[in-house]
């Protein structure tokens, strides 16, 4: 299975499992058996490493999208679907014309099996994959490279995911003219006027653009600094065997031996970004609800004095509500999010790649935040990868699907994550079917979630003791709630659930 590196373990031992199972030498019970084993004396390995990926992605679709379904598919989802342990991760990819019986396990999976599934669309990935410009041989390869990180497996060097940057806040900084709302201290040698300088929207918007351009590919520039220092002073001779095209070219992964030599990083809170920008565009050069300068002053005072201001903000439409408008303007930031990521390519001929997901830090990175021009006060955590905001989700999670599916998801070559939080007594095997199925037509990307009752979680915040084997799926892994950190709970508990 792949894990957090390119590890190459699955061509070794699932073959021959597979071989034996077809053949008759081993029976389903003693295939179950064995799995079973693997999978708890892995998880003796890392039990202690919750955030430790060691992902086994099973399902999926040959070189001409057909399905590549066998019986050890069901078998090692039914495996760790029996046992209580939390590694290895086990995600299922769904092909095209997808058979009813694994849907359906993946459904049950996903309200039965303690929170750890994660489910995979081939055709979208595929396609994002290939838009990207890799081969479809290499794209039908595609496994995680730990969370969420899509790649084919074994083929890209070690910075399948080398970082992330705060799109909200340089939202924030376009507005204050580079003024950090939290501190006040401003950037340095940026020539960034505030909200109150540009005259018409589009002059706005392209600010953000380029700031965040420049943020971009400063990041990126010190991406090929690292990867030029590790060609010399840390070849990696291992790994880099176990990387495709490495050994045939005689060249270490950071000296030109890797099949691509990309950049993946995760663009985070993109929802946020354009929640705010969109309130922008009507609160102050569309409704004219309030002046470039009365929205200013509400941002640094932190809605101190300004509640009425505030709750007109609030009611902005959002992403997340499938209205036509602000699924627009968020599909505009995306786009304009990943044609900056498109544009710049690596000291290898590889590009920079958005994997698009939020792992632990929706409530650290919305620390770094003040308020925000859609009416949230400063500190609130950023949306999970591309999934709207809870507080945007008012109209159903068929609507917030809606507006998720509308994203320029083709773009997104590393995977466009999303989480589902459904209340246990709506969560049916039945129910999650049919919006998964809704999910894998209009093109979602990655399905996760929890189905975990709300007040459970407030218990074990209260008695930790009680509730040691409570898993909860954090963002692209699973944990032990009670292990979570103070702010990673509170984030988890008040993520929208929804109930139809």
């Amino acid at each position: 299975w792949g894990g957090n590196g390119p590890g190459r373990m699955d061509y070794f031992l699932w073959p021959y499992l597979e071989r034996d199972i077809a053949e008759g030498v081993m029976t389903l019970q003693d295939a179950r058996e064995l799995i079973d084993e693997l999978f708890i004396r892995l998880d003796e390995g890392l039990m202690d490493a919750d955030g430790w990926v060691e992902a086994v992605v099973v399902g999926g679709s040959d070189l001409n999208g057909s399905p590549s379904i066998n019986p050890l598919s069901y078998i090692i989802v039914e495996s760790i679907m029996g046992l209580n342990v939390l590694h290895p991760s086990v995600y299922m990819r769904m092909p095209e014309n997808c058979p009813d019986e694994f849907l359906a396990l993946a459904a049950h999976y996903l309200t039965t099996g303690r929170n750890r599934a994660q489910i995979l669309n081939d055709p979208a990935i595929i396609k994002a994959m290939e838009t990207f410009g890799m081969s479809k041989e290499d794209a039908a390869m595609y496994t995680c490279g730990g969370c969420m990180e899509i790649t084919p497996q074994g083929m890209n060097s070690d910075l399948l995911f080398a970082g992330f940057q705060n799109i909200p806040k340089t939202v924030e900084l376009v507005i204050t003219g580079g003024e950090c709302l939290l501190t006040g201290r401003k950037l340095k040698s940026v020539d960034l006027p505030p909200l109150t300088h540009y005259k018409t929207f589009e002059d706005f918007y392209k600010a953000f653009e380029n700031e965040l351009a420049r943020e971009l590919n400063v990041f990126f520039r010190r991406l090929d600094v690292y990867s030029e220092t590790s060609a010399e002073i840390r070849p990696c001779y291992l790994q880099s065997s176990m990387i495709l095209d490495c050994l045939e070219q005689g060249r270490s992964m950071h000296d030109g031996g890797a099949r691509y030599h990309d950049y993946g990083s995760s663009p985070m809170g993109m929802p946020n970004a354009a929640d705010a920008i969109f309130a922008v565009k009507k609160a102050v050069y569309d409704d004219h609800i309030c002046t470039a300068e009365e929205l200013l002053a509400a941002l640094r005072a932190n809605f101190e004095g300004y509640e009425e201001l505030r709750l007109k903000l609030r009611s902005i439409p959002k992403y997340g509500q499938q209205n036509p408008e602000a699924d627009a303007m968020a599909a505009r930031v995306m786009g304009s999010v990943c044609r900056i990521y498109e544009s710049y390519r690596t000291r290898w001929g590889g590009r920079a790649k958005p994997v698009v997901l939020t792992f632990v830090w929706a409530p650290m990175l919305g620390s770094q935040l003040g308020a925000t021009a859609d009416g949230n006060f400063a500190g609130t955590p950023i949306a999970q990868s591309l999934t709207p905001q809870s507080s945007s989700m008012t109209e159903g999670i068929t609507a917030a699907i809606g507006s998720y599916t509308s994203m320029p998801l083709n773009l997104v070559a590393g995977g466009g994550s999303s989480m589902w939080d459904i209340d246990p007594q709506w969560a049916k095997p039945e129910v999650v079917e049919s919006l998964l199925r809704t999910f894998l037509k209009l093109g979602g990307h990655i399905w996760q979630g929890n189905t975990t009752d709300v007040e459970e979680l407030i218990k074990a915040r209260e008695k930790p003791e009680d509730y040691q084997s409570l898993m909860v799926r954090v963002g692209g892994f699973s944990a032990r709630f009670v292990a979570l950190d103070d702010e990673l709970q509170k984030e988890i508990i008040t993520r929208r659930r929804h109930a139809g």
